[in-house]
């Protein structure tokens, strides 16, 4: 099922994140920077994890989520799916 999985950053600080590509392997897994209020898509085209972490990376925090959901971050330790 071709879809995408949108994040949202739902707090006042950037938050550093990534989108798996476990159902979709030419696509980019990278770390990616996502500012305060904002909002992107990544294509995908199954389940997929979407994994947080902090700045210094001594916590992190995620959630396993299926194409054509949506992930609202509010902190490491409140994260919301749709």
């Amino acid at each position: 099922m071709t879809g995408s999985i949108i994040v949202i950053n739902n707090t006042s600080s950037p938050i550093t994140l990534f989108v798996s590509k476990y159902s979709r392997p030419s696509a980019n897994d990278n770390w990616f920077t996502l500012a305060p209020g904002a909002r992107d898509s990544w294509a995908r085209d199954g389940w997929e994890l979407v994994a947080f972490k902090n700045g210094n990376d001594t916590d992190r925090g995620g959630v396993y989520v299926k194409v054509n959901s949506t992930v609202t971050f509010n902190g490491l330790h409140a994260i919301a799916t749709s």
